[in-house]
């Protein structure tokens, strides 16, 4: 998958989320987001970085995967 595919993906995660969560996606992005920056910042490494590192260590997948991605989507390019 070349860079402009996984945008694109990490785009389509996002809208789904939004369209999961309703009325409480800005909420759960911002709990998610929060936690993330906090990991990224103490382990020196990107958001993304970040992100692909808890999925492979805590074992996310499905929803919980989409939900990590679209808080990373919104930290970099808020929808609001």
């Amino acid at each position: 998958m070349n860079k402009v595919q996984m945008a694109a993906e990490l785009y389509n995660m996002r809208d789904r989320a939004k369209r999961l969560c309703g009325d409480n996606y800005f909420d759960r992005m911002a709990q998610l987001g929060s936690e993330l920056q906090d990991i990224a910042k103490k382990s020196n490494k990107g958001l993304l970085e970040t992100a692909i590192d808890l999925a492979k260590e805590r074992y996310y997948a499905g929803l919980d995967l989409m939900m990590l991605m679209a808080a990373v989507v919104e930290l970099t390019e808020p929808s609001k």
